[in-house]
This record gives C-alpha cells, structure tokens and sequence, in this order.
C-alpha cells in the first residue's frame, strides 16, 4: 500500500497538499511525489516557506518556465535560492495546478526537530489546499520539550507545562490536534491527515498506536510510519 492510499488521500480530489508540523515531512513530501510520477501525473514540489532542494529534479525559479519542463520532466521543483541550500517560495502554489496534475508544498519549518508548536506566522497553507498533512516524529517522546522541540516555549504554552516536562503520547497528540498546533489554519472543507513518523522500534510503534486512538476519538486519522535511512529526505527515490 502506498503513502497515498495510507493517507486516505485521492490524487484526483487532493491535487494540492500542503505539509506542515515536523519530523518527516520532506520524506513524506518525495514519497507522495515519487507515487504520483508513476501513476503517471505531472508534479510540482514547492513551498511557501523553506525547503531543501531535490538533487535529481529539474529545478526553475519562476512559474512561467513550468509549461514547458513539466512536458519533459514528470516532476519539478519551483523555488528561489534564498540561501546556497535552501529554496523560498517562487510563486503562488496553487496557479500551478494550471500546468501540474498535483502541487505537494512543504508549508512550516522546524529545522529538524520532531515537534512543533507555530509562530504567529507559521504556517504557511497555501490558498485552495486540499489536503493538510501534519507530521510529527516519534523520537520526541520521553524527551525534554525545551531539549527536543522547535519553538517549545509555544509548546509548553500550548500543553501548559515548563521546558522539562517529559513528552508523552498524549501530549503529541494535544499538539497535531489543536488549532494552536498542527491543525492551525486548517479548515473544514480541507482533509486533515496526521503522520507518525520514526516508528523504529516496538516502544514507538507502541506509542505511535496510543496517539492514533486518541486522534481517532477526536475524528482525526493519522498513520504510523518509518522511513529507511535512505529514504530521509526523498534523496533515493529519483
């Protein structure tokens, strides 16, 4: 079964996905793009933040180069060089669907953290999303939320703890849930999917497990995954 299918999410109806939270969403990003070349559909990867780029796929900074290089190329990024390994947003996403059959955008940063709570301005889910995914990684739990997360003053705001509060399954699940976590600026009439990441070993398959039901209580679905070292970061799939 592939991401998409795991997800619960259609390439027909789901055109434009955005990825927000942490702990995995540039692997998940390159492993929805890569199902989506071989189902035979044209795909821009981008973002309205920051990403680091593809090594293998064709790179353009600006939108009107996209008709033509989506005919030779199933897969593209757009993006602007904004710093010598990181990409800023070229373009409003969703005017790529004019030329792209799917538009996956990594829409919030965690600078390689498993958790997250957002900034103010974070993040950034572009117009007409149809999907949002919400990403956090496993390794999290047990650990200290000022040692382990991005932005943990938000989140010890967020859960209403201090710094050395020890992670647990419920809190991860309190964070993907809340509109002051992962599910800001999701609407209704977007599909929101969480997914647990780094589930390498049986301790975080087990806990992977206990925030599912809780989501599932809530009517939120969520999967848990792990992906291969060669698989961080998509760097094996094109």
């Amino acid at each position: 079964m592939g991401i998409w299918e795991k997800l619960k999410l259609d390439m027909n109806t789901h055109r434009l996905v955005a990825l927000v939270g942490a702990g995995g969403k540039t692997s998940t990003l390159y492993a929805l793009t890569k199902e989506g070349v071989e189902a035979g559909k044209r795909v821009v990867v981008t973002t309205t933040t920051h990403i680091m780029p593809h090594p293998k796929l064709p790179l353009i900074d600006h939108m009107e180069e996209l008709p033509a290089l989506l005919e030779r190329h199933p897969a593209v990024t757009l993006g602007k060089f904004f710093q010598p390994d990181k990409l800023s947003e070229a373009g409003r996403p969703e005017a790529c669907l004019q030329w792209a059959d799917l538009v996956l955008v990594e829409a919030d940063g965690a600078r390689l953290r498993p958790l997250k709570a957002p900034a103010d301005h974070e993040p950034v889910i572009p117009t007409g999303a149809a999907a949002v995914i919400a990403a956090a990684g496993l390794d999290c739990l047990g650990k200290p939320v000022g040692e382990i997360c991005h932005r943990p003053q938000r989140v010890c705001a967020l859960l209403g703890v201090e710094e050395d509060h020890i992670l647990t399954p419920a809190d991860v699940a309190a964070v993907l849930s809340s509109p002051l976590g992962s599910r800001k600026g999701v609407t209704e009439d977007m599909a929101f999917r969480c997914l647990l990441n780094k589930a390498d070993t049986p301790e975080r398959q087990a806990w992977g497990k206990e925030i599912q039901d809780i989501l599932a209580k809530q009517g939120i679905y969520s999967i848990v995954t792990h992906y291969e070292e060669k698989e961080r970061g998509g760097a094996c799939l094109f």
